[in-house]
This record gives C-alpha cells, sequence and structure tokens, in this order.
C-alpha cells in the first residue's frame, strides 16, 4: 500500500511530531508539568474527543488526592499522542 502525501501535508505531519516530541521530553524531566486538569483537557481538545478516548481506554487520569472531589488530571503528552495518532490515521486511511 502506498500512501500519497502533499508537501502542505507533509509538513503538519513533521511539525506534529516535532511538538509530540517536545512533550514527551517535557514529560520526562518535569512530569508534574505534564499534566493538565480535565476542563484544561477538553479546552484544548474538545469534550467528546476527550470523553470518547477516555471510554475507549487511549487517555489514563489520575487524581490529584484520595477525596471525591479532587481535580481530574491527563498527562498531555498522552492526549497529544492520540491526537495526533487520530490525524495520521486521516492522512493515511484517507
Amino acid at each position: 500500500m502506498s500512501v500519497t502525501l502533499d508537501l502542505y501535508q507533509l509538513k503538519n505531519l513533521c511539525m506534529d511530531m516535532a511538538s509530540l516530541g517536545a512533550a514527551n521530553f517535557l514529560k520526562e524531566i518535569q512530569p508534574v508539568k505534564d499534566l493538565i486538569s480535565q476542563r484544561e483537557a477538553y479546552r484544548q481538545f474538545g469534550e467528546a474527543r476527550v470523553k470518547r478516548w477516555k471510554s475507549q481506554q487511549r487517555v489514563s487520569t489520575e487524581r490529584n488526592g484520595s477525596q471525591r472531589g479532587c481535580k481530574v488530571l491527563y498527562s498531555r503528552a498522552e492526549l497529544m499522542a492520540v491526537d495526533k495518532s487520530e490525524k495520521l490515521n486521516q492522512y493515511i486511511n484517507h
């Protein structure tokens, strides 16, 4: 199977992978700065998409504490990876 991308798509793909690499590097160096709140995840990636990814177990969450009302936190790098993989899937299977 051959995949053909125009120059614009290839440029965007390279930029997306570079930003994903930077996010993963930040996650390794400073794990706390990688975590974002559920509200921020919804704002950046869309509430419906984040909920779908969570229900499909593509992303994991952690809580800020042990009580019920504690913040739900997501890994920005993990969210970006799922987002970029969906975009890449569109390029390949379009």
